[in-house]
């Protein structure tokens, strides 16, 4: 009898931890799960920013699902030096989409620097959408601070020959140094790299001719290699 209630107990005490071990699974599961339609949600990201003399406000959805029913409501704008007026775009007027990695822009208002006045803006705006995985109404309010647009580096594709380049630099290396040695008497090579003094000037010569001096003799290249070492 004794054994039978021993197996008895050890029966339901293994049952308990086998019911709390799928309980804890079953929550791990649904919360992990919860936290991946989290990460699918869209996520809604604004710049504003100046493009000839127009106040831009850019929405862009770097989530991972799409925003439906999007609608923003500008509310005001401060510190837009003497424009703190708004004029907005019809995009403001209507609800739009975006999928992710979209983005679309629109005008609020005329930038408002001028010679006696300066600018850096900031809007204040009531964001409403959808999400598109859940399909939950969103509702949140944002300020929105101006982001010069000299941040944005800019690339090009020029097509540059480097090696023509490096030839070009080159040639005029060789024709500054063949002047210097012209300049200051003596002959030293392109591939010499010597860090050579001048000992004469142009004014020292013309001085000397003027005086009736002799010229001195241009100095050969290894006189020029001995006198540096």
């Amino acid at each position: 009898m004794e054994n039978i209630t021993i197996q008895t107990i050890i029966s339901i005490v293994a049952a308990c931890i086998s019911l709390i071990a799928v309980i804890v699974s079953i929550y791990y599961n649904h919360k992990n799960n919860k936290q991946y339609l989290k990460s699918l949600e869209p996520l809604l990201s604004f710049k504003l920013f100046e493009l000839k003399s127009e106040l831009y406000l850019r929405i862009t959805n770097t989530g991972k699902s799409a925003a439906n029913d999007i609608t923003i409501e500008i509310k005001k704008i401060e510190n837009n030096g003497d424009r703190n007026e708004l004029n907005l775009d019809e995009l403001f007027d209507k609800e739009f989409e975006l999928y992710p990695g979209e983005s679309t822009q629109g005008r609020i208002a005329f930038w408002g620097e001028t010679v006696c006045s300066s600018a850096f803006p900031k809007i204040d705006i009531n964001v409403q959408y959808k999400k598109g995985v859940t399909g939950k109404l969103v509702n949140m309010e944002r300020t929105v601070i101006f982001s010069p647009s000299y941040d944005n580096k800019i690339y090009g594709d020029f097509n540059i020959d480097l090696r023509e380049l490096n030839k070009n630099m080159n040639v005029m290396a060789k024709a500054n140094l063949r002047t210097a040695n012209y300049l200051d008497g003596c002959q030293v090579a392109p591939f010499d790299e010597l860090n050579i003094l001048a000992h004469r000037s142009l004014h020292d010569d013309m001085q000397s001719l003027k005086d009736g001096e002799n010229a001195s003799t241009i100095m050969e290249r290894t006189d020029v290699i001995k006198n540096r070492i």
